[in-house]
């Protein structure tokens, strides 16, 4: 993955957001809002993307609409390993 330094720093943000997420809601599915994560912060919303898509090609997660990605619970395990490995 290319800009992997510039992507790191945002990496403790998102790993955050998804443990909070998967421990508190209700359901099978977690959502992942950019806007949630990085506020109006273009460039951390792009890192996020970047982040979340190449989720997407190893079909960890689900791209539901601009800025919005669907992760199942029962694969969030498997996100935050992933995500931890890239730190």
């Amino acid at each position: 993955m290319r800009g992997i330094k510039k992507i790191r720093q945002y990496l403790p943000g998102l790993l955050w957001y998804i443990q909070r997420r998967v421990k508190g809601g209700r359901g099978a599915v977690v959502s992942v809002h950019a806007r949630d994560v990085c506020g109006v912060d273009k460039r951390c919303a792009h890192a996020l993307r970047r982040l979340i898509m190449s989720l997407v090609e190893e079909g960890l997660t689900r791209r539901r609409r601009r800025g919005v990605y669907l992760i199942e619970k029962r694969a969030s395990e498997e996100v935050l390993t992933a995500l931890k490995k890239w730190i």
